[in-house]
């Protein structure tokens, strides 16, 4: 990628790497303003997937701010402005299927019908189950009932090799199930990444890798990160398919991910997907993105995931105004209601501090 000026755009001081991302970072024929399915997709669907992404977005205003006020137990991630991938993946697996993400992929939870108050108490730290305050709430995992698997690992990439496992499962009892493992751009560079895709790859298992690819790992652009210019140049090595789309835009992200499960579910083997998108956030509420470009953020402001889509039902998808208030209100009675709920619960008690770290 071109050198460009490591100066903050106009009105900002701010150093930014000497080879942070252009503005332009999307491929000419992946960047648009506008969005539209090219499949038919009926309203009560539409209506679910806007949901999935405005309560993840109401959700995650209200975390950062519950932050700043001193209450939540760690640190805290967000996945603003990625809010269409993980929604997009998740709407089309069948029950059965698992899944993983990192924080970012909060929408997708919701949208497999995990609790935001359930979510946000875990965030609190209190005595719930099953973490009983043992875990933030990025570390949620439910294989029974939502199909979410753990993540518990420093390794960024570790639920890939996992996933592989899960997906070897499947494959030995003949059942038709998928694993779908979201990750960041980041996590495409440690050994698990290539251990887990490899032994996929032998063994035709039926993996999906979704690539949430949003510029920076933390504060390090992507070319200065990898030797290729896309995460998807690396699936050669592997002998796998791949493709990268516009991850602002759930239709398309639907689309590729449609053609990259029934890949993977009919036999022929794991398959990587590779989604453009940004991090309007920091790495976490601790980072400020001082080393973001004021130019790069305006460029990704106008292709938010919630605007587009918002600006497509209000047009061609036939929502009135006053349809798309009503679900932004009840988004943020959701999560008031959270945050009642999650203020009440009591705290773990402090001498259960050692319980099921030794066998009994």
């Amino acid at each position: 990628m071109a050198r460009t000026d490591s100066r903050a755009g106009q009105g900002g001081a701010a150093l930014a790497p000497p080879d942070a991302p252009d503005p332009r970072f999307l491929d000419p024929a992946l960047d648009r303003v506008a969005i539209r399915p090219d499949e038919p997709i009926d309203r009560a669907e539409l209506a679910r997937l806007y949901k999935a992404m405005r309560l993840a977005r109401t959700f995650e205003h209200k975390l950062a701010a519950l932050y700043r006020q001193g209450k939540i137990v760690g640190a805290v991630y967000l996945g603003m402005g990625q809010e269409a991938i993980a929604t997009g993946v998740v709407s089309l697996l069948r029950e059965g299927d698992y899944f993983s993400t990192v924080a970012r992929g909060i929408a997708g939870w919701f949208l497999r019908g995990v609790e935001p108050k359930h979510v946000l108490a875990r965030w609190f730290g209190k005595d719930i189950p099953p973490s009983h305050g043992r875990e933030l709430g990025l570390f949620l995992a439910d294989l029974k009932q939502y199909g979410l698997a753990p993540y518990h690992n420093g390794s960024m990439a570790s639920w890939i090799p996992s996933g592989a496992g899960f997906a070897l499962a499947f494959k030995y009892r003949r059942e038709p199930r998928i694993y779908a493992a979201l990750t960041g751009d980041g996590a495409t560079s440690p050994g698990d990444f290539y251990e887990g895709l490899n032994f996929a790859s032998i063994h035709k298992l039926p993996l999906v890798v979704i690539v949430e690819n949003n510029c920076f790992a933390y504060s390090t652009p992507t070319c200065q990160q990898m030797p290729v210019k896309n995460v998807a140049d690396r699936a050669p090595a592997f002998n796998i398919p791949a493709a990268i789309g516009f991850g602002n835009d759930i239709f398309e992200v639907r689309r590729l991910t449609r053609r990259a499960i029934e890949h993977a579910r009919s036999g022929k083997g794991p398959y990587l997907l590779e989604f453009k998108t940004f991090r309007q956030r920091g790495h976490g509420e601790h980072d400020d993105m001082a080393y973001v470009r004021k130019d790069l953020r305006e460029f990704w402001e106008r292709r938010d995931p919630i605007r587009l889509l918002e600006e497509y039902l209000r047009g061609e998808g036939g929502f009135s105004a006053e349809e798309l208030a009503a679900v932004d209100g009840e988004c943020r009675s959701i999560v008031e209601e959270a945050v009642a709920y999650a203020e009440a619960l009591q705290m773990p008690d402090p001498t259960s501090v050692t319980e099921r770290l030794f066998a009994e």
